[in-house]
């Protein structure tokens, strides 16, 4: 198998990806990185001192066996760095194999191969790292434009809106005008998988939401249906968003983390504070298993067991 006819699969498999599996494009180029950093190994370790024109390895010759000799290399790695920071980080290799089980899965299925050698791969568990969020206080803090905070329009209607319905990053910029129904305060979002999903918002939002809409019709020169447009009339990029709530959260929080998505993980971590059922959190979040909303007890928990430990006498 020459490296042209690996990187040729490999794309016919990010096709598969974006049409299919509807994934990001981020998302994609990840999986692509993987998956030309794996090849980089099957030169190196199949071609060694020849040219690396050829890679001299058909698909099927991968077995179990040179997986884990990538496995090795990859954990080999870490080791070397460990002084310094990490190349491979446990986090980072665990979504390399993701992505070579993802991809030997999908040739297993299209039948390039006739075993699948990644089934017998375990991902090695990761400590659980409880999601960052926001206080009521910093919220009200935020929102309610108090100790001189004073947001523009723009970022008033996409800060209540992240807030208020714990869409991601992706779905808000690809609202249309068409998903928003004010006077019933809901909008339709099209999560993971273009699978779409009905989310209420509150009279805050819807408020926001209108004054923002006012000034969207003079912003809105090219006519786009997005629901979010710059003042050039050009649809909102994730990193303009990135950028305004970072800048947006740096006044009321003292996080590391201000990013689009601490939004999202405060909108389900206030829900559960306030006694919403996880299983309607986890259809409100768009997520595919119970589980992943779960963490956000662990969330309320420890906050819980914090407060225990400073309140009660005998703590």
């Amino acid at each position: 198998m020459s490296l042209k006819k690996y990187i040729d699969i490999v794309n016919e498999f990010s096709d598969y990806l974006r049409k299919v599996k509807n994934y990001s494009k981020n998302t994609i180029i990840s999986y692509n990185t993987d998956l030309k950093h794996f090849g980089e190994f099957l030169i190196q370790f199949y071609n060694k001192e020849e040219s690396i024109d050829k890679l001299k390895i058909e698909l099927e010759d991968i077995d179990l066996f040179l997986i884990k000799n990538y496995l090795v290399f990859l954990y080999e790695q870490q080791k070397i760095e460990i002084k310094k920071t990490p190349k491979y980080s446990k986090k980072s290799i665990s979504r390399k194999i993701s992505t070579l089980k993802s991809f030997f899965k999908y040739l297993y299925k299209r039948k390039y191969i006739n075993k699948n050698p990644t089934s017998g791969i375990l991902l090695p568990k990761l400590p659980k790292r409880l999601p960052s969020y926001l206080s009521f206080h910093e919220i009200e803090k935020l929102l309610e434009e108090k100790d001189g905070i004073n947001l523009r329009i723009l970022d008033k209607a996409v800060l209540e809106l992240f807030y208020s319905t714990g869409i991601r990053l992706s779905e808000l910029i690809n609202l249309k005008l068409a998903d928003v129904d004010l006077s019933k305060r809901l909008i339709k979002v099209r999560g993971k998988g273009a699978k779409e999903r009905i989310v209420p918002f509150g009279k805050k939002a819807e408020l926001a939401l209108k004054n923002y809409l006012q000034i969207r019709d003079i912003s809105n020169i090219k006519n786009l249906d997005f629901l979010f447009v710059d003042n050039k009339g050009n649809k909102l990029y994730p990193m303009k968003i990135y950028r305004m709530v970072k800048k947006d959260l740096s006044q009321v929080t003292n996080l590391k983390k201000k990013s689009p998505h601490i939004l999202r993980h405060t909108f389900a971590t206030h829900l559960l504070d306030k006694g919403a059922d996880i299983r309607a959190i986890k259809e409100l979040l768009g997520h595919e298993n119970l589980s992943t909303t779960q963490i956000y007890t662990s969330v309320t928990l420890e906050r819980l067991k914090k407060i225990y430990k400073q309140a009660h006498p005998r703590a």
